[in-house]
């Protein structure tokens, strides 16, 4: 069907899928959902019909709590929101959403992120205005530092947002930082354990953004961390050291690189999965700095 003729007939289905948003049965909303997702995907349906003719209704039926506790639904309306996103851009979006990282729902803050990050990260942030950036980063610290059940979901989000950003984010590294150094400090493992992951998945952007200060500090911090007695959490810390490693540098390692290799030689003989899979690049390193110094 030519793009003309699937325009046509798509306006003309739309009307009983709008009406059908609000219908109370599961199985029908998770039909339209799909043929939403389906009909935005298709050549000839343009943006403009879809700002004014769908996502009003689509965002006050089907963006709601309830839809994130049940898993079916929570995928569905992610996926579909995201096919909009492709047609529609970033910031028509993000913007209706965004407000849902402060949500005192822990799973509709869940599904907020990863609809964020897969449409960041395919689309990237560049239709994003200074007022949408300020509300994305104050959300995302919000909802990573009021997760009841540590996952990735946050965790992914909040790195795929700040390496899009890039430059964009230098402004709000000084307060990232600040959290990462107090969740390192936590009696809780699994916070200590995030907390390190997050460190290992900005790095790149932090050096791009010249906060090689920072990384020094975080380097020092993650290097007091290596007596940890987790075998996950220490896993993580050797991850961000090896992350922040990779973008400064040796030579400008704190401490210096050659007061590390003591403190890693016994750690690399852990036995534990997570610590194995991070000691083969690090165990690179020691070799490299053996014959080094």
């Amino acid at each position: 069907m030519d793009a003309e003729h699937a325009f046509y007939y798509t306006k003309d289905v739309m009307t009983t899928l709008v009406r059908e948003f609000a219908s109370p049965d599961e199985e029908m909303k998770k039909i339209v959902l799909k043929v939403i997702k389906q009909c935005a995907a298709t050549e000839g349906v343009d943006a403009n019909y879809i700002r004014t003719d769908i996502l009003p209704d689509f965002f006050t039926h089907f963006w709601q709590r309830r839809m994130a506790l049940d898993k079916r639904n929570y995928k569905q309306v992610v996926e579909t929101t995201v096919e909009l996103a492709n047609k529609t851009g970033v910031s028509d979006i993000a913007s209706k959403i965004v407000s849902g990282l402060k949500d005192e729902s822990e799973s509709y803050r869940k599904m907020v992120m990863e609809t964020l990050d897969k449409i960041i990260a395919t689309l990237g942030a560049s239709d994003i205005d200074d007022r949408l950036e300020e509300t994305l980063i104050d959300g995302m610290i919000f909802a990573y530092q009021e997760q009841a059940i540590e996952d990735s979901v946050i965790l992914d989000g909040f790195g795929s947002c700040v390496n899009a950003l890039g430059m964009r984010v230098k402004p709000y590294l000084q307060q990232i930082s600040s959290m990462i150094l107090f969740r390192l400090g936590n009696k809780n493992a699994k916070i200590r354990q995030q907390a390190a992951d997050l460190v290992s998945r900005i790095a790149v952007v932090m050096q791009t953004c010249d906060e090689e200060q920072l990384l020094a500090h975080l380097g020092t911090v993650l290097y007091e961390q290596l007596g940890e007695e987790y075998p996950d959490v220490l896993g993580s810390v050797l991850g961000g050291l090896k992350a922040i490693v990779n973008v400064i540098g040796m030579t400008k390692m704190v401490p210096p690189i050659r007061e590390l290799l003591p403190r890693l030689t016994p750690i690399l003989k852990n036995r534990h999965e997570k610590v194995q899979e991070v000691r083969m690049n690090c165990g690179c390193l020691c070799a490299y700095i053996e014959i080094r110094y």
